[in-house]
Order: structure tokens, then sequence, then C-alpha cells
């Protein structure tokens, strides 16, 4: 067995869309070979908002281990100056300094609150190898100097890059641009002797091997296989046609094609009774909920806040057709609910497409719709409606080549690379 030390700011229970990634390698990389320790935060599971995820805890350090790993929850304080929240010119000014002194995502201040714990842990229970998981990218550097420190070699997986804003087709504007050399070159500069890199899309390794000579590979998003096959083994009900969005939509997406769609479907269908919109989720941003709600109030579409995992489960079965709206202004950009789509077997309405990996993944799927156009979205809506009308409507499991977008093969190609580096 080769001991690996995970050092991550989001695990179990912390309810947040970073924490399937994480905890897939938690619960598979015994499975290759690998004895897991992690360093993280204490999460209540409660947390449903950006400032629950950020909230500073005093609770004691606690320690968990089962057959699959160990765990090592620690307090957690972001350590700014009490000031900063007291007082604007002071706060402008504190943030300014940090930044340019490297000390990216202080709001997430992983590296303070981990680093002391870290070096203990690894004087005392010497590893193979470290992986840290990032945002927040201040883990990086604290992967960078432990690596050093212990001679140790480590690997950084980015679940998003630095700036996410330089895979799209506008340009920065001169602050975003000079924010970006800052980011890149400490990153860089960390990262310099790095065994490893990996992060969810081709077009975001492309990016980071302008910073970044050594290997560095796409380690894509996935769907639980273990858990979606209750969900793809089961056709949904009968008596409504459930139209479903599952997860986040965030304001820079273009939504506008659906919220039309929907209003043209609607008008024309002759029994409305049949028919049911959902939005799981959408309440975690309010502007976008508030959108969504004013433009569709005559529809009575449903909206919630963020669930639990085993409430999502219920409306991914009850669902017919799952939406999204792809970044068509970005290259790369997969989203996760993309995979749990693809994972359902239900029947899957991208608007607008993206040209690029949303729309290649759901033609090759056979279940994927794209729709570019109002117009469009609605005749694709009436498309799915009628087979689910005509009785022809049926659930679908994965193909074998979508299987390989599950969380349980990703994690094993990553097991595989680390093994390599620790042997």
């Amino acid at each position: 067995m080769k001991k690996v030390l995970l050092i991550t700011y989001y695990f179990d229970p912390g309810n947040a869309v970073a924490t399937p990634r994480i905890m897939s390698w938690a619960n598979e990389f015994h499975q290759d070979g690998i004895e897991l320790t992690v360093v993280t935060r204490h999460f209540k599971g409660d947390e449903w908002h950006w400032l629950d995820f950020i909230k500073e805890t005093t609770e004691p350090i606690k320690v968990v281990k089962n057959e699959r790993f160990s765990v090592h929850y620690l307090p957690y304080q972001s350590g700014k100056p009490a000031l900063v929240n007291k007082n604007k010119l002071y706060s402008k000014f504190y943030h300014l300094k940090t930044f340019l002194q490297g000390n990216f995502n202080t709001e997430i201040n992983a590296y303070k609150a981990f680093g002391g714990y870290c070096r203990e842990l690894l004087r005392k229970n010497p590893q193979d190898l470290i992986l840290v998981s990032a945002p927040p990218h201040n883990l990086v550097r604290l992967a960078g100097e432990l690596g050093k420190e212990f001679d140790l070699p480590f690997v950084v997986d980015f679940r998003d890059i630095w700036n996410n804003l330089i895979t799209g087709k506008n340009e920065l504007s001169m602050r975003k641009s000079f924010s970006n050399f800052i980011e890149e070159k400490y990153i860089g500069k960390w990262l310099k002797e790095a065994r490893l890199v990996t992060t969810v899309s081709q077009a975001l390794v492309e990016q980071v091997k302008r910073i970044y000579n050594g290997k560095c590979i796409e380690l894509t998003n996935g769907y639980e296989m273990k858990l979606f096959n209750q969900v793809n083994s089961t056709n949904p009900p009968s008596k409504r046609f459930i139209f479903a969005s599952i997860g986040t939509i965030y304001p820079i997406q273009n939504i506008s094609i659906m919220i039309e769609g929907l209003k043209i479907f609607y008008d024309k269908l002759r029994d409305k009774s049949q028919f049911e919109i959902k939005f799981i989720g959408l309440g975690a941003i309010e502007s976008v909920a508030q959108y969504v709600k004013s433009e569709l109030n005559y529809l009575k579409p449903i909206i919630t806040q963020k669930l639990s995992r085993k409430e999502v489960f219920k409306h991914y079965i009850e669902s017919h057709v799952l939406f999204i709206p792809a970044w068509s202004n970005h290259k790369g950009i997969y989203s996760t609910k993309i995979f749990e789509y693809i994972g359902s077997g239900r029947k899957i309405l991208v608007a607008p497409g993206d040209n690029d990996v949303i729309d290649n993944i759901v033609r090759k799927s056979g279940r994927g719709y794209i729709a570019n156009s109002a117009e469009e979205f609605a005749s694709l809506l009436s498309e799915i409606y009628d087979l689910w009308q005509s009785g022809k409507y049926r659930a679908e499991q994965p193909a074998e080549w979508e299987q390989l977008f599950s969380r349980e093969k990703q994690a094993e190609l990553l097991a595989n690379e680390i093994l390599k580096i620790a042997k």
C-alpha cells in the first residue's frame, strides 16, 4: 500500500458541488492499493450558500477512520484581521497587498488553517505522496512547500483553474488581465516541481500547460455509477411529464432560450395539467431564481433551494427531460450536472449549445437535443413530450463509453497515475 496525504478544503459532510469529486477518490483509492489520509475542515452538512462554506468554526480536531480512509477534521479560521470587516479602505488595502504577495483566496485561507497541522502530521506519519484539490489555490502553494520540505512528490488537481474567464471568447479587461498575470506568476512557480497536474477538461489542460512544463491530463467530473444505477434502471412515472433543471444556474449563463421556449411549448399544450416544471437548487442564487419565477409565473414552476443528495435523486427519478444551458462563450466548460444527466438515462435538452464539449457529449449519447432558438427549444421539447405521451419513453442505462465518465472510473485513472509516481 502506498500512503497518500490528500489536502482538501471540501469533504463530506460538506454539501458542496466539489465534494463528490473528492469523495470518489476517498471511496475508491483503497481498491487500487492506496492508503489515504485526508486533512480537511469541519462542515455540518447543512451548507446551502457561499457564506456557509466560508463560515469559521472552532470545533476541535476530530480524527475519523474507516476501512477506506482516515480523515482529520480541523477547526477553520481565515486569519483575516478584524479591521477588514469594519473599515472599507483598510479592507481594499489588505486584499490588494495580500493578492500582490500571492496570498489568493483569502476568504478560504486553507493554507494558513491547514499548514501547521499537515507539517506535524508528515513528521509523525511519513507519506509517499501529497495530493491537493484546488481551489482554494492557496493549497497549491502549500503542496509546493510541503513537497520541498519533506522531499515528497506532489500532485495538484484543479476543479477550476485560477481564472476560468481566460477560456472565454471575450478579451479580459486591463484589470482582470493584470490579476491573471499575478495569479499565473505565482501558481506557475508553485507548480514547478509538481509531478502531475490534473484538471476537468482538455481546454483547461491547455491553459495549465502555458505555465507548467510537467505532465498534465484531463480528469473529468462524473456521476456516481453505484448511485445512478437506481435512477437509470427506473422509468419515470407516467402520470405527468416533468421538465427539470437540477443544480445551480449562474447569472452569466444564457437561459433566455429556455424561458421563451417553455412559454411557446406551454401555450400550445392542450392538457396543461399533464406538464410540470422543476428547478431544483435554483434558489441557491436568488437573482436567477427571482428572474425565472417572474418570467414563468403563470407556468407555476417549482423552485427549490439546494437539496440533500437523497432528495435530488428523487427528482432525477421523476424527471423525463433535463435542461442545461451550456457555457456558449467559453471553451472546455462541462459543468458537473452534464455527467449526472448522462448517468441518469433521461433525455437531455441543451439550450443554448456551446459548439464544444457539451454539444459533443450529448450528441454522442443519442439522448441529447440541442436548441439555439426558442422555437427550436419548443419543437424539441414537443418531440420528447410526444414520445412520452405515446408510451414509448424509456430510461436508458449509460453505454460503455459513457461509463468512463463515472466517478469510479475517473478515480481509478487518478489512482493509477499516483501509483506510477509513488513507485
